[in-house]
């Protein structure tokens, strides 16, 4: 009698749960809501989350704003969101070292990857692309390997911070080139793409729009695509097995997440707000196809088995290139 009263109770407590977060929902918004990006403004990920906040402000009653908290590889906006009301009115635009890598490159972390966030929606990905500086003599991957290993160490290479994804893929790059580059990190991406323009740096991986753009432009040069096809935008540029190394492929992706305990109803909620912008092609336009992102589209449950593997690859992929930033 006793198993079945507390069983009862424990039914009735996740029913009132499920009607409060319900109502919870139904109001929600009914203040600001902020997204707090992890970089400095300007880059890739800060363009879209202003691009979403203006649309979203539009849809609902409330104005969202963006709030620009960057370094430390993005510990710093992930430990302030994680601490954040789990009540949907704080979101993170977070990406791949947030949730995924920086778990296995730190010892420890003032956040838990897995247990202080929940998926809302996974938004869109880009491919990585090699480009360097136009100073830099070299016109193919192989002329930049060739150099890489005539001077040991003095090829320099630009990331958005240590343990950043643009970090990681050019120590793994180095590693299946069997060569040895020297690290240069920044604060951001627009930082990165500004040492590329003045020849501080020779080379980088970068996502596909900052380097169209650059590309085009006649300000880098793009030698590979690490993707396992050419890219429309981009269709003189050879794939990275194209240029002689062989099953390098990585691409960044970019999404939504909340504190952990945010009513499932008001993340479902979000998360289906937030599908009917990107979903809509002017917002893909100006946001994601036309500048070189791939929707994903994918929603919590989704996000969360995305989620999943990639942890998975990126466990190994540290494994490999043997980084540690603690």
């Amino acid at each position: 009698m006793k198993l079945k009263l507390k069983t009862l109770a424990a039914m009735l407590l996740a029913t009132a749960g499920l009607i409060n977060g319900s109502a919870f929902a139904q109001t929600f918004p009914d203040k600001p809501v902020r997204i707090v990006v992890p970089f400095t403004a300007g880059g890739l990920a800060d363009v879209l989350a202003r691009g979403l906040a203006n649309e979203l402000s539009k849809t609902w009653p409330q104005p969202v704003v963006v709030e620009n908290r960057p370094g430390a590889n993005t510990i710093i906006a992930a430990e302030f969101t994680a601490r954040a009301a789990p009540d949907g009115y704080t979101l993170l635009l977070a990406n791949d070292p947030t949730v995924s890598s920086n778990q296995y490159l730190y010892n420890k972390l003032p956040y838990d990857p897995v247990k202080d966030f929940t998926p809302v929606i996974n938004i869109a990905a880009t491919q990585e692309v090699l480009v360097v500086s136009e100073a830099f003599k070299g016109r193919t991957v192989a002329d930049l390997i060739a150099q890489a290993k005539a001077r040991p160490g003095q090829i320099t290479y630009g990331s958005y911070g240590p343990g950043s994804k643009a970090h990681l893929d050019a120590e793994d790059f180095a590693r299946a080139a069997g060569v040895k580059l020297n690290h240069i990190p920044y604060k951001g991406v627009a930082d990165v793409m500004g040492a590329l323009i003045s020849g501080q740096i020779d080379m980088s991986f970068s996502g596909m729009p900052p380097s169209i753009t650059m590309v085009k432009g006649g300000k880098v040069r793009a030698l590979a695509i690490a993707a396992p096809q050419r890219f429309k935008l981009l269709p003189d540029v050879p794939t990275m097995s194209e240029a002689g190394v062989p099953n390098f492929e990585s691409s960044a992706w970019f999404g939504l997440i909340a504190p952990a305990a945010t009513p499932r109803a008001v993340v479902e909620k979000i998360a289906a707000d937030v599908a009917k912008v990107i979903s809509r092609p002017d917002f893909q336009e100006k946001f994601i196809s036309g500048v070189g992102l791939e929707l994903l589209n994918q929603g919590p449950q989704k996000f969360a088995d995305f989620l999943a593997k990639d942890r998975a690859a990126y466990a190994q992929s540290v494994k490999n290139v043997n980084v540690k930033l603690d």
